[in-house]
């Protein structure tokens, strides 16, 4: 590498005079500020006001993966539920309702599913229990049907249930 700056500045350098030697330098001695602030300085100068106003939304962004990271974390470790065949299904639901006072007919149905009906039930009675079957078991309603009944506050119900075996 040295030989060649060396052969380059024999080439080059040492045939110009002194005063050319001289120009060359001042002019060096000129160029040099100028090209530094024109390709260092002024471009950083320009984006730093574009840089401040985006780094909040940055930090913001990398707060919620954050978070989001130690959900994930959460999820994976949390034990997942068995998909319950239409018989088993059938049980649960039978011995929820028998806690729960509630007097139904429960049937197997198709794929991981049963059929209810019941005449006459308290539609309050009926959501509540819905409700807690769906947070114990996972048991979710697939499709309702339900109809006024003579009694007030009563509703005749026809409905399929499933524990989620294809969602």
């Amino acid at each position: 590498m040295r030989t060649r700056f060396a052969q380059l500045r024999t080439a080059h350098w040492d045939t110009l005079s002194a005063a050319e030697q001289k120009t060359v330098r001042r002019g060096a001695w000129v160029l040099l500020p100028l090209l530094a602030y024109g390709l260092l300085w002024q471009p950083a100068h320009d984006a730093l006001p574009k840089l401040q106003a985006g780094l909040p939304a940055l930090r913001a962004q990398a707060g919620q993966m954050a978070m989001q990271a130690g959900e994930v974390q959460n999820l994976r470790q949390r034990a997942q539920l068995a998909v319950l065949d239409s018989n088993a299904l059938q049980s649960a639901v039978q011995r929820s309702a028998g806690e729960s006072g509630l007097s139904m007919i429960v049937t197997p149905g198709e794929q991981n599913s049963v059929h209810i009906s019941a005449e006459a039930l308290a539609f309050e009675q009926w959501l509540q229990w819905l409700h807690t079957v769906e947070r114990t078991q996972h048991i979710r309603v697939a499709s309702a049907m339900l109809s006024a009944s003579p009694v007030p506050g009563q509703v005749k119900i026809q409905a399929v249930l499933s524990n989620g075996a294809d969602q």
